[in-house]
């Protein structure tokens, strides 16, 4: 990569003097709801009086007497906010057909019969509940964020001046593969593809009469048909191909049918090419302009613009729930009448793009950080950091050294310059596998080195809370986590989410607040992604700030279009002009300027370092052709304490570095067994007072990819609770792991304002960057 410039570049400011330096542009990720929501199922009585016949065997009456209470107010509540259109909206955006749920729990009311279908209703209800009043997630309306500015030259910690609205602005876009499936209708007439430019499958290439595909031999073509993929560039239209007498066809008939045939011999692509992101209906719109059929224009138009209008109907509809749902429904009817496909795809997946459209929004809210919270933050902040840029080191030299022992098998077998096609196939367990992975040897290493550093292990019985202070562990953490500079691009950035705990915004501005390190994503450029670059008022300048820091050339991944959580929504979207997508598989919207097929190039040791060269003669070393999996490593590889029973909280200044931790798992904690509310209950109380729990807790288990938000006070949530442990474990038996953590900040310590006063939970997006090495090549 080339070189990153300097700590002083205009984008960034300097983190104290500790050497790190942090952009100007953060990101601040909301919650839709208020954080007080969280506590409308609190039942302290009913908790109380659980606990009291548990610990005595007494007092049966009085818990009876409290438990019918705490569920008759728990029943007002849930009708009421099955009611509510705000969360209806948010429903609506997310699921249509949980709204059956909701209406079913209006018209019951409060007194409605205590059945499985009535609890059912609850469950699937509190689970929104708590995801839209806890979650930081960025998940349209209801998870808002907004840009805000770091300036050292603002006096006080933080400048809050929030709209009169929850929301600025919103907007709604087309998932991609809707709009692919659009393209594929229209596309069935030859009238529309002749004008869409073929194009060589993007993991593929052709040397003379060759066609290179990774992972099986070399395909030999007739003079023609590599002719005809040579000059299948992506971007002369078929109709220009069949009709260029350098490839030699005899009529335009035989060519079309010609590109037929190695459609089906799956070596080119002949389509409208849509990327994975929202950018997709740009591009549609101009391959349709493209065609040079007037009726078949004006057809494909006329579609398309019938979608459109029904996505724009949509979008006005945002704000009112019965609206929205009516407009969603028509979308979907729309789409299905134009391309013959479900509206819904991967049903009951989760962060799949499973819609025709999704929702994105930024928060009514200006906020400027100043210089008191950089002041505080740097210290423990420079800890965290170092060990950071360790933990991403050591990952490159881990997978390098395999990678090492991989090339030097194949170059012995072959005696010649070795295919990244062949090195890449045979890596692709490492990164991706259920194996055993260099990443796992490293992150034990590094959560060792943690408790080293903080004395975990030597810590005496019974300590929950662990301060330290920065300068305490200036002299060692050089020792413990030692490297003076990123060994590779990425790894040159480091993006820290920081909650802060402050009763209100004035609190936070005269100083009253704790700082809490929600997670930490080493080596990775967290704010490119189509996300939140939408909401950024100037794209441009983020994408040259990020080749100011990671360097030109980067090499990033094409994903195949089933490859896991890609959808328009996570999108890469600050790609730079000098950018190139490596792809290793088929992979769709692939830009023929940047693609960048793993069977072109091949790998080499240059001056001890493994390198990988392109036939055009470019040339990058391997570690930064395998940047981005390394990337995704560094990010989970990032785990503070190793997975003890129990996790003291870890602050060191004013940073919370580790929450309060319980590991456990399903059949240990016993909660599938109980049946019936009451006993759920009391089995949930029981277990909060064998663990040692607070009321408040988020819980994950080893077969879900998010946590939960779970109040032990409340029956509501232990009937959930006891649902989701026996989910887990019909999934993944009794051995499945169940952590519990802490819930911090509290509801009480949420500051972020809305205009009518109303507070709501929140993560500061920080992008920090590695100035040890300004020349990294």
């Amino acid at each position: 990569a080339a070189g990153r410039g300097t700590a002083g570049a205009a984008h960034r400011v300097p983190l104290g003097d500790t050497g790190w330096s942090v952009w100007r542009d953060a990101v601040l990720r909301t919650t839709g709801f208020p954080a007080d929501g969280l506590d409308l199922f609190a039942a302290p009585r009913a908790a109380a009086a659980a606990d009291e016949l548990l610990t005595t065997g007494a007092g049966e009456d009085r818990f009876a007497k409290e438990f019918e209470e705490a569920l008759r107010a728990g029943a007002q509540r849930f009708s009421e906010l099955a009611a509510d259109p705000l969360l209806r909206e948010a429903v609506t955006w997310q699921n249509r057909g949980a709204l059956v749920a909701f209406d079913g729990l209006v018209r019951g009311g409060a007194d409605a019969a205590r059945n499985v279908r009535r609890r059912d209703r609850e469950r699937a209800l509190l689970k929104y509940w708590q995801r839209y009043c806890g979650k930081n997630e960025t998940v349209g309306f209801f998870g808002p964020s907004c840009w805000v500015t770091v300036d050292p030259a603002q006096p006080e910690v933080a400048r809050v001046n929030p709209g009169e609205s929850l929301t600025r602005r919103r907007w709604v876009w087309f998932e991609s593969w809707a709009l692919s499936a659009y393209a594929e209708r229209i596309g069935a007439d030859l009238a529309v593809r002749r004008w869409w430019p073929p194009m060589l499958r993007a993991h593929l290439a052709v040397r003379d009469r060759d066609v290179l595909r990774p992972g099986r031999p070399a395909l030999t073509l007739t003079p023609v048909e590599a002719a005809l993929l040579r000059a299948a560039d992506g971007r002369r239209a078929a109709a220009d191909l069949v009709t260029d007498p350098a490839i030699g066809l005899r009529r335009p008939e035989d060519g079309y049918a010609l590109l037929d045939r190695l459609v089906e011999r799956e070596l080119i692509t002949w389509d409208a090419a849509l990327p994975v992101s929202p950018d997709a209906e740009r591009v549609l719109a101009d391959r349709i302009d493209a065609i040079g059929d007037e009726p078949a224009r004006a057809a494909a138009r006329a579609g398309f613009d019938r979608l459109r209008a029904a996505r724009d109907d949509v979008a006005a509809a945002a704000g009112d729930a019965d609206r929205l749902r009516t407009a969603l429904d028509a979308l979907d009817a729309t789409f299905t009448e134009l391309t013959g496909v479900p509206a819904v795809r991967r049903a009951g997946q989760m962060y799949a793009g499973r819609t025709v459209c999704y929702e994105d929004s930024a928060r009514d809210l200006d906020v400027v950080f100043g210089a008191p919270l950089l002041s505080e933050l740097a210290a423990p902040l420079d800890v965290l950091l170092r060990a950071a840029r360790w933990l991403a080191n050591a990952l490159a030299r881990a997978y390098l050294d395999v990678l090492r022992g991989l090339y030097e098998e194949l170059r012995a077998e072959s005696g010649a310059p070795v295919p990244l096609a062949d090195l890449w196939f045979l890596a692709q367990g490492m990164f991706w596998g259920d194996g055993e992975r260099p990443v796992d040897a490293v992150a034990a290493d590094f959560a060792a080195r943690w408790a080293g550093l903080f004395g975990l292990d030597t810590l005496p019985a019974g300590t929950t809370d662990v301060r330290l202070r920065a300068a305490d562990l200036a002299g060692r953490i050089d020792a413990v986590f030692p490297g003076d500079g990123p060994e590779w691009s990425n790894a040159a950035m480091h993006s820290p989410d920081l909650q802060i705990c402050a009763t209100d915004a004035e609190a936070l501005r005269r100083g009253d607040y704790t700082v809490v390190l929600g997670e930490l994503h080493a080596a990775w450029s967290s704010f490119d992604c189509a996300v939140f670059t939408p909401s950024h008022p100037d794209v441009e300048r983020l994408r040259d700030a990020l080749a100011v820091d990671m360097g030109q050339r980067r090499v990033r991944l094409l994903f195949p279009a089933d490859w896991p959580r890609r959808t328009s929504r996570t999108a890469e979207s600050l790609t730079g002009p000098a950018d190139r997508h490596l792809a290793f598989l088929d992979a769709p919207g692939a830009d023929p300027a940047r693609v960048l097929p793993t069977v072109d190039l091949v790998v080499d040791e240059v001056d001890g370092e493994l390198v990988a060269t392109a036939s055009d003669g470019q040339r990058w070393p391997l570690v930064e052709i395998f940047a981005e999996p390394l990337s995704a490593h560094a990010v989970d590889g990032f785990k503070l304490v190793a997975a003890a029973p129990y996790t003291p909280r870890i602050t060191v200044d004013r940073l919370v570095l580790a929450r309060q931790t319980w590991r456990t798992t399903v059949g240990e904690s016993g909660l599938a067994v109980p049946n019936g509310e009451r006993d759920r209950f009391l089995a949930v109380r029981d277990w909060r007072r064998r663990l040692g729990l607070p009321e408040q807790v988020y819980v994950k288990f080893g077969t879900e990819t998010k946590p939960c938000f779970v109040d032990l006070s409340a029956p509501a949530f232990a009937t959930t609770l006891c649902a989701m442990v026996r989910a887990a474990r019909v999934d993944g038996g009794d051995d499945v792991s169940f952590t519990v953590s802490e819930m911090l900040p509290a509801p009480e310590q949420a500051w972020v304002p809305d205009g009518a006063g109303r507070r709501y939970f929140s993560e500061l997006r920080l992008h920090i960057t590695d100035a040890g090495r300004e020349d990294h090549r």
